[in-house]
């Protein structure tokens, strides 16, 4: 079950570009089968989760290297985990008040930095961003006892669009995120150590 998305082509939160081909797509939410899976039930109730998946996405993890390793991004009531893509297990939880925000770029790509100021912050590529910020802001707002209609900015996910973005790759290491458009309209995506 579903839900369409109205007016498709409209930009996120007035700025984020989307895709043409987000065109009446629906969000669905769990496109991984999560919620089937005994290895995430259990996950799950070992974290006193209720056995809720907001969304799951096969993604690309930037490593602090540069490097992209695959994985399943899954949202849950109180979490958003990062799993490892073959075997399910749990490479990385990040409780949803634990987030500060989401860093992502003003155009049509599939970055997004998940910033955890007590930890290290998160670059990754999501095919279903919008969703994904979505389920999270969606997840923040009701761990911190806020109704869905309460857009209370001290009980959401602040989400900060831009042309560029720095993020904490790990402890002593920040990370620049720069996008440009191109001439024929592609998106040029660079990543250096912030300096």
């Amino acid at each position: 079950m579903g839900f369409a998305v109205e007016e498709p082509l409209q930009p996120f939160m007035g700025r984020k570009e989307r895709r043409r081909s987000s065109a009446g797509k629906l969000f669905l939410g769990d496109h991984c089968d999560l919620r089937s899976s005994p290895e995430v039930v259990k996950l799950l109730a070992k974290h006193g989760e209720p056995p809720l998946v907001l969304f799951s996405e096969e993604v690309l993890k930037i490593n602090r290297r540069g490097e992209a390793v695959p994985r399943i991004m899954l949202v849950a009531a109180n979490a958003v985990y990062l799993l490892d893509a073959s075997t399910r297990r749990a490479r990385r939880r990040m409780a949803t008040r634990a987030l500060s925000c989401v860093r992502m770029s003003e155009f049509a790509d599939n970055f997004l930095a998940l910033v955890c100021p007590a930890e290290y912050d998160v670059l990754l590529v999501c095919s279903r961003k919008i969703e994904a910020v979505m389920a999270m802001r969606d997840a923040k707002r009701a761990a911190s006892g806020a109704s869905a209609g309460d857009k209370g900015a001290a009980r959401d996910l602040p989400v900060e669009i831009g042309e560029s973005f720095v993020y904490a790759a790990g402890a002593d290491l920040t990370k620049r995120v720069t996008f440009v458009r191109l001439e024929n309209g592609e998106v040029d995506t660079t990543i250096r150590d912030a300096t």
